[in-house]
Formats: C-alpha cells, structure tokens, sequence
C-alpha cells in the first residue's frame, strides 16, 4: 500500500549562483542553477532528479540539505521549515537526512581509518560511549557487506565499489530517515553498479528509507526510482511515476532522454530524432520554452511563452506547449 504521507515539501526554490562578468569582472550576472521548482517526496518512496550535466539536480539535492544556501523558496522535512532553523538546529536536524556522495574516492579522508570515517558522525552528535560506537562502526560494515577487519585500513586499500558502501555505511551510522543519493554509482564499473543498487533497495526495505536519486542514467534509475523528476536548465519539465515515464514520456525532452538509453539489440532502431544544438546556459536561458532551442517539435508560442507544468493525469505533470495542444 503507498503511503502518501509527504516527508519533504519544496515549494518555489531557486538556487542563483552570481557570475562577474566584462573586461574587469565588474559585471554581476546570475547563473540560474535552480529557478522555481516545487515538488514533494513521500515517507519510503525514491524520487529521482534525473537530466544532463548542468540541469541543477545536484544543486537541489544539496539545498535540501542546505549544504548551500537556497536563494529563495521553501524546504520542509517533517513538518518543519528547514530554512527558518539556525546552525545548531539544523545539526541536530542532520541526524535526519544524509548524503552518499558521487565520487567514492574523494568522498573518505586518506587519513583517517574506515573505523574513523564511519564512527565520525557518532562522535559529532555525541552518539553512545566510544565502545558502543565501535560495536555500531562493526554493525554497520556488515550491513553494507563488509568484513569487520576493514576497521583498521585506510580508503586507498579498498576498490571503487568498497569504498562506496564505506560512504552508504557512513550515511547509515545515525539511523536517518532521508538520504539524498547524489549520483551515487556514476563513477563505479556497471557490474558494480548493480551490487550498490541492490544495496540501496535492501537498506530501503530494512529501515524504511527515503530516498532523492540524483542520476543522469536512465537505465539506473528504472531499477530504483518510484516516481521520476525530469529536469532541464533548473527547471522540470516532467514529473510522474516509474511506470509513466518509461511507457508514456509526454516531453519531447524525456522522450530524448529515453532513446538515447543503450538498448542491448545491434539491430534495434531508433525512431526519435536526435536533439538539435548545443545545450544553452543556464547564465543566459532562452525565452519561452528553455528546450525549444533543440526541440524537433517546437512550436511558434514555444519561442515566447515559458509552459507552467500541468496535471494531465493523476500524478503525472508535464510543462509543454505541443501536450496542451494534443488535449485539446
């Protein structure tokens, strides 16, 4: 049975980064890396943020967290504002929500031992006395399918995919609720790839996780993602379930995204057309539609007037003028 119960509700958030631009960097522009997106994430679900490099879904990701600070808009966990909470309430709040970096390698300090990197966030909430930290670094290298000896090595002896259940372990140490998994197998081998998913399903259904799934991998996230946010230049263009954004994509951006996923068939034909151009900057974004620049199917009103993203059915939202067009 799905539970609707919203764990995290954003509303209206914009994350502008300033830029100084002209001969002598005199000139302050904004990139627009975030520019206005609500949605909200269910207690146990994975809702992934997927799109090309530059979309803005790490950015979001890390301003749930408030690891960077929104520029406006609203973030609540649990009921409560998260912008509205000072340094020390937010610490405690973190004890809530996690992180699983990208990169495995430069995710852990080369100084610390694996013992050290995963028994930090205990001694930072001041979490039990140091043999029962210990006894949870132990647990917790189980858990993620690792030998308690790794407790007294350091991060260059373990491979890419170890050293990434050190970072999934890591995250788990404070029993959150929420953990936002930023690309979290992009840099991993694909037979490895599937071990860390698998992982993440299993951690899901033991502790009830939530879990934001940052990824520009299509392919990943249907194995994972119970319903999928489509980004582009910072904002959405498409949000729905699994299964409607795979049978039935509506933007002809989801639609490209989607044919240019591998398909294990040589002789297997791809009837979409390829996007046309380079992708604009999201320091200078086009007029009306931001895609229409590299839409095949750009209409006169797409060159001028920004879409709003609409229902057009139960749990399944678009931003595109050619959908209004087809409904009508």
């Amino acid at each position: 049975m799905r539970n609707d119960e919203k764990l995290v509700e954003v509303i209206e958030l914009k994350k502008y980064f300033a830029v100084r631009r002209g001969l002598f960097g005199t000139r302050r522009q904004p990139v627009r890396a975030v520019d206005g997106i609500s949605f909200t994430i269910r207690r146990g679900e994975t809702f992934a943020l997927v799109g090309e490099s530059g979309c803005g879904k790490t950015t979001t990701g890390r301003c749930l967290l408030r690891l960077i600070e929104p520029t406006s808009g609203s973030i609540r966990f649990e009921g409560k504002d998260l912008l509205s909470l000072d340094r020390s309430e937010m610490r405690a709040m973190r004890r809530h929500m996690q992180i699983i970096f990208q990169d495995p390698y430069a995710a852990l300090d080369p100084r610390m031992t694996i013992g050290q990197i995963i028994e930090e966030p205990l001694q930072i909430h001041r979490w039990g006395t140091k043999a029962e930290r210990r006894e949870r670094v132990r647990e917790l290298l189980a858990e993620v399918g690792l030998d308690a000896e790794a407790i007294h090595r350091y991060p260059h002896e373990f491979s890419g995919g170890q050293r990434q259940r050190i970072g999934i372990a890591r995250a788990l140490a404070l029993n959150p609720t929420f953990i936002v998994a930023d690309e979290p197998v992009s840099a991993l081998d694909v037979s490895v790839q599937a071990q860390i998913i698998n992982l993440l399903q299993d951690l899901q259904d033991q502790h009830g996780l939530t879990y934001l799934f940052i990824s520009h991998d299509l392919a990943v996230v249907q194995h994972l993602a119970t319903r999928v946010g489509v980004m582009y230049l910072g904002k959405f263009v498409e949000i729905a379930p699994r299964s409607e954004i795979y049978r039935h994509p509506q933007h002809p951006y989801t639609q490209l995204l989607l044919s240019s996923v591998p398909v294990p068939d040589p002789d297997a034909r791809r009837e979409r057309e390829l996007p046309r151009g380079e992708i604009p900057t999201a320091l200078d974004p086009p007029p009306g539609c931001r895609f229409h620049t590299r839409c095949p199917y750009a209409l006169p009103e797409c060159r001028e007037q920004e879409p709003p993203l609409i229902e057009i059915e139960k749990h399944h939202w678009v931003a595109c003028h050619l959908v209004g067009h087809n409904q009508h």
